[in-house]
């Protein structure tokens, strides 16, 4: 009679599954990073867009105008940011859920608007994700940049910082230099920028131009941005909290958004100190998250 075979796995035989199994998890890993990565995306992508079709339902009762260009009853004046632009659309009730303002893995509403008629609570700061462009009408052309993600410098074209990719802090971008963009058309897309680190903006396109500055050649457009861990503050830089120094750095000085703090003395459409016209980034990655930087959600 046969005695049973009760020999275990031999440590070499343990060593190999182990290894499959790491090899294995590590390809399975950066395929799920990506595809999060998109699906957030393609869910920034969207909200980018109501947000868009939202301005449009405005400027059908305001004569083609958007809210950053008409005088705010409840406020007494034009908006200073773009959170008060857009907290305008609800409190002239084109926008119910404030929560489209937002953008997975970037800054997010949490949905308390307050009370009628003023919504004191709608889009307080950090509770905006988008910048816009100032000025513009529905019947401006179709293809200029109006809806975007928050910048880390009022320049046009704007610019983001790219040393931040991937947390959530004013200005990032998302991993590899991409940014959403929304346009006067209502279309929307993720844009790869000139570079993946440093202060970068939009690809150069034939002749020197970009998708910002080709839709207005020779006018230096103003931005709204998203008002951020400061005050208001819009593309004339007025006084108040600097929304892209979390540091809590003095205004004027170092660009608008710089991973060193800084303020509002760069004028707009002019390159950074020691950056090419053309939008080159300024140097090497920091190599380590800023202080309070939150991890990254969005993947590698």
């Amino acid at each position: 009679m046969k005695k049973p075979n009760n020999r275990g796995f031999t440590l070499i035989e343990l060593l190999v599954v182990i290894t499959i199994i790491a090899i294995l998890a590590s390809l399975a890993v950066p395929a799920f990073n990506s595809v999060q990565r998109q699906g957030n995306q393609m869910k920034g992508v969207s909200n980018c867009k109501q947000v868009i079709v939202s301005m449009k339902q405005f400027a059908t009762r305001n004569n083609s105008q958007y809210p950053d260009s008409v005088n705010n009853p409840y406020t007494g004046g034009t908006a200073m940011n773009a959170n008060d632009a857009f907290r305008f659309m609800i409190q002239e009730q084109v926008v119910t859920d404030e929560r489209i303002f937002g953008c997975p893995a970037g800054y997010n509403p949490d949905a308390n608007l307050g009370t009628p008629p003023n919504y004191g609570m709608a889009l307080s700061s950090n509770e905006n994700h988008w910048a816009m462009t100032q000025g513009l009408t529905d019947t401006s052309a179709g293809n200029i940049p109006l809806v975007y993600e928050n910048v880390a410098a009022l320049s046009w074209p704007p610019q983001w910082n790219a040393n931040v990719a991937g947390q959530i802090r004013p200005g990032r971008t998302w991993p590899g230099g991409q940014v959403i963009i929304g346009r006067n058309d209502g279309g929307a897309e993720v844009v790869d920028l000139a570079a993946k680190i440093g202060m970068v903006t939009v690809k150069q396109m034939a002749g020197g131009l970009d998708m910002f500055t080709q839709a207005t050649p020779g006018q230096v457009q103003q931005v709204l941005n998203a008002q951020i861990n400061g005050g208001p503050n819009s593309s004339g830089g007025q006084p108040g909290g600097d929304p892209n120094n979390p540091l809590g750095g003095p205004l004027g000085g170092g660009p608008l958004g710089s991973p060193l703090g800084g303020g509002l003395g760069q004028p707009l459409g002019q390159p950074l100190p020691g950056q090419a016209p053309g939008g080159a980034p300024l140097g090497a990655p920091l190599g380590a998250p800023l202080p309070g930087a939150a991890p990254s959600p969005l993947g590698n």
